[in-house]
This record gives C-alpha cells, structure tokens and sequence, in this order.
C-alpha cells in the first residue's frame, strides 16, 4: 500500500511542477526572443559606426600622406624614371606609416603612386610590379579620385587581382592646382576582420562580397569552414534576396552549424560601390539560454517538493500500514477459530474502527464483551 501512496503523490508533484517549468521557462525564452530583432539593430548600428571609424581612420591617413613634401616631391622629377625610383621609397615608407593607425597593427598590403592618367607608377611590393596597370578604368573608386580633387579620399572595397578583396582609399595628389596623380593605399579584408569586429560589438559578423554573379564569404567570425560554406549557401539562394542582399538591410533566419540565428545585411559602410556587405548574426539558442536560469528555481523547488513528498508519504505509510497489519492479523486469528480473541491495536486514526470490529465480532459470536474502545 505504501507504494502505492508515494506513486500518487510523487506523480502529483511532478506533474504540477513540470508545468509549472516549463511554463515558466517558455515565457521567459519568449521575452528573450522578442529582444533579439532590436538587439540585432543595435548591433547593426555599432558595427556601421565601428566601421566608419576605421574607413574614415584610413582615408584620413591616406589624405594626409598625400600633401606631403615627399610624396608631392616624387612628380616634381622631371623623367618617369626618376619618379618611379623615387616613388618606391615613399610607397615603403608610406606603407609602414599606415601600420599606425589604430586596429591596423601592420603595414599596409597596398601602397600604389598612380601619374595623372591613373596608371600604375610605382607600388610598394616591387619596383616594376604592376606598372602601367591602368586602376582608374578597373576601379571606379580611383577614377572618382582624379576627377575630384582636393576632395576627401574616396574609400572602397575592391577585388585586387591575386591580393584578394582589399579596403582601399584613394586621394589625387596636387601640386601647383594640378592633378599630378593619386596616392592608392589599404588592407587585405583578411580572416581575422570579422572575428576581431565581432569582438569589439560582442554579436557575430560576416563579410560578403559580389564575386559576378554570386556571392563569396570574405571572413566569418562564428564557426569554422562549415558555417562558412552554408552562409555561402543561404546567401546565393532565393531566400537571401538576390541581387537586393547587399543594397538593402534585409533579416533572415539563418542556420549555420546547428544553430538558428537572426541575421541582418548591411552594405559596407563608406563604399563607393556596393560590391561588399556585412552580415550581423545573433544566435536565437544563446539568446534563449538565460530561461533556463530563470525557470531554475522552479526545478529546484520541484527538487525540493519531491524529496519532502518522499519522506512524508514513507512515514504516512509506516505510520498507517504496520496497525492495519496488526488488524489484519488479529482478524486472520479469529477467522481460524479463537472467536475469544480480540483486536488489541491502539491507534489515534483506527481506534473507532477496531471498536467496531470487536463489537461485530462480540455479537456474532456470543463470545465475551465487547471491548473498549481501542483509541
């Protein structure tokens, strides 16, 4: 019987405090949720002016270096010859100088000295690398450049031959009211960016770029090659929106690596062409994953209530079962023919009973009196 007791009541407490868990718990992950959508703006927002400050960081580096005396003086020689040796010097030196400039940490990747027609005078790598390369017809940024100048540097994300997808800046360089040339200076998007940019606003972040007509993944910060290559997935299929992914600021569910994220697009922030984008993403399973905090003390409650439950039913039932015992086995005499024998149990809930049953069997026996009453 004893068991039988515990089984109901342990079930009662259970199934009354996993309700209550889980109910808790599913209005507290409903309440996180609901955060997640402006958590994600504002996020968006951080890494917009994150970005801006770096790009305007380097613009402006790139603007100054251009009006310097050693870089105005490399068009003041009279052959193209003497420029380009000139040049190198200043390419290296202006390459170093950018290092400076703060969360760069390194020279920059490319330091070009473009002439007036915005052909390739001399670069920082090697002399005779790229000359002539014509980057005012390849890049709309640099033709920008020329056309305006006196103005700030004109910043882009470009894909530069074998040195992969750069941020650059550009700047013409005057002297005396004329377009001498252009001073082209930036960094390889290396696969760092997105984790260290992710560091810096604490939420995930990805950066697409336009390769034709897909889309690549430049740097991730969650995950490894498989998110990347799912990301690349979801971002060429219809779902993403196509050729609106990197115009608009779109959101999307995402689900890389197992995990379900909210993600939204942005395109870069200070890009002349809309050529590169970033994705901020914020995991719907983390964002969720405090509920379980908050719904803890209520399983810590049902911890509780279950082991009370236990220990009162087992002293109820040994509190009860050993006098119903008692009664039995006193009956179990009687039955057997020793009709004088009486129940002799003392007990506060069971007296009235075992009154009654003594009484009974007094009188279908004729058999002695009827007892006391036993409680």
């Amino acid at each position: 019987m004893r068991w039988k007791i515990l089984a109901g009541n342990l079930f009662t407490v259970l199934l009354v405090c996993l309700v209550g868990y889980f109910m808790v718990k599913g209005r507290a992950s409903e309440a996180l949720q609901q955060d997640v959508e402006p958590s994600v703006r504002r996020s968006v927002a951080l890494l917009e002016a994150v970005r801006n400050e770096d790009g305007d960081q380097l613009g402006g580096a790139v603007e100054d270096l251009a009006k310097t005396p050693d870089v105005v003086a490399v068009f003041a020689n009279d052959s193209e010859s003497s420029q380009r040796a000139a040049g190198f010097a200043v390419v290296q030196a202006v390459s170093r100088q950018l290092g400076t400039i703060p969360r760069r940490n390194r020279p920059a990747d490319l330091v070009v000295l473009l002439g007036a027609d915005g052909r390739v005078l001399v670069r920082n790598a090697e002399v005779n690398l790229e000359h002539g390369r014509d980057l005012r017809a390849e890049f709309p940024a640099v033709r920008r450049a020329l056309e305006a100048p006196g103005g700030d540097a004109v910043r882009d994300f470009v894909r530069y031959g074998d040195q992969g997808w750069m941020e650059i800046a550009a700047v013409a360089i005057t002297a005396n009211g004329q377009v001498r040339g252009a001073l082209v200076a930036g960094f390889s998007m290396v696969d760092s960016a997105a984790r260290s940019d992710a560091e810096r606003i604490h939420v995930g972040v990805g950066y697409l770029v336009r390769e034709g007509g897909r889309y690549a993944v430049q740097s991730l910060s969650v995950g490894s090659q498989r998110e990347k290559e799912e990301l690349v997935a979801w971002a060429n299929s219809p779902a993403a929106g196509g050729d609106q992914l990197l115009r608009g600021r779109s959101e999307a569910h995402v689900s890389l690596g197992g995990q379900d994220y909210l993600a939204r697009t942005i395109p870069m922030p200070g890009t002349f062409t809309q050529q590169a984008g970033a994705i901020v993403l914020r995991s719907l399973s983390e964002a969720q994953a405090p509920a379980g905090g908050v719904a803890f003390p209520i399983l810590a409650m049902m911890i509780v209530g279950l082991l009370a439950s236990i220990g009162y039913n087992l002293f109820i039932a040994q509190y009860l079962e050993k006098p119903i015992e008692q009664i039995e086995a006193d009956l179990l005499t009687i039955v057997n023919g020793n009709t004088q024998h009486r129940i002799n149990v003392v007990h506060p809930e069971l007296g009235g009973i075992v009154y009654r049953v003594n009484q009974l069997v007094a009188s279908l026996t004729g058999e002695g009196d009827e007892g006391g009453e036993g409680g």
